[in-house]
């Protein structure tokens, strides 16, 4: 989750993550599949804007030969300090801005940019100037997800300081302004479309508090009930992708390289 959402996670005393989290970390890892090589499995894996490091905990839990690289802005001593006890069995190497990665002259093999494009003002410039790094090259996997559909935006975005939502085509356009080929893209998550439409909606009427998903607090039953449901949404309409009709989702992903 985003660190302004942690701290809330802490004020609530608890360490639970979002269901939507868990789900949404399972169906990444099912999209880059294809796109892994067998040969190495992903060495360097940077996650970019990566928040609490969950993800990328689960990612190398799930290819424990990758060597985690976590990048935040909102990093601190304190921060790095709280998530290296959090997560002790990942050995994750920390930076606090893109200028500052050292990889030894390695090179990155894969990039996430998790619901983090839309936190900056200039998304175009971000990407280029991470593009042109010297840990990036031909062969790096960028994978990218954004929340959809400007039209939906609402508080919760305006409360995480998002700048706007994307449509499959904005995201590809930005993507390649920026230098980067579309490898893949789509949707995911379309059951949750309707209860945004209606929060977007009921905004009209009456402003409420918003806390994000870090004041989750439903218990494990729940919290795996929501995440099949999710997952179940998924793969359903996965099956279709695969006939070429692709639905919409609260979710858009690209799969990019180098142009």
């Amino acid at each position: 989750m985003d660190i302004k959402e942690l701290n809330v996670n802490t004020s609530h005393n608890t360490s639970q993550n979002h269901p939507w989290e868990y789900a949404r970390a399972k169906v990444v890892m099912d999209i880059l599949k294809k796109f892994q090589s067998k040969e190495k499995r992903n060495k360097y894996v940077l996650d970019v804007g990566c928040g609490d490091i969950f993800f990328l905990h689960n990612y190398c839990k799930k290819n424990p030969d990758s060597i985690p690289v976590a990048i935040d802005t909102a990093f601190n001593e304190e921060i790095i300090e709280s998530l290296s006890k959090q997560y002790k069995d990942t050995n994750v190497l920390f930076f606090d801005n893109i200028d500052k990665v050292d990889l030894s002259g390695n090179k990155a093999d894969i990039v996430f940019l998790m619901d983090v494009i839309e936190h900056i003002e200039d998304d175009i410039a971000f990407i280029k100037e991470l593009a042109q790094k010297n840990y990036i090259n031909n062969d790096t996997i960028f994978l990218i997800t954004v929340p959809a559909y400007n039209c939906l935006y609402c508080s919760h975005d305006k409360w995480l300081g998002h700048y706007r939502r994307y449509s499959r085509k904005l995201l590809r356009d930005h993507a390649q302004q920026a230098g980067l080929q579309i490898v893949s893209n789509g949707s995911f998550f379309t059951t949750l479309l309707l209860p945004r439409v209606l929060q977007k909606f009921m905004e009209f009427f009456k402003k409420r508090e918003v806390t994000g998903i870090g004041g989750w607090n439903g218990g494990k039953f729940i919290s795996k009930t929501y995440e099949a449901i999710l997952l179940c949404d998924y793969y359903f309409f996965k099956l279709f992708r695969y006939i070429g009709i692709k639905f919409p989702g609260l979710s858009t992903y690209a799969v990019c390289k180098l142009q």
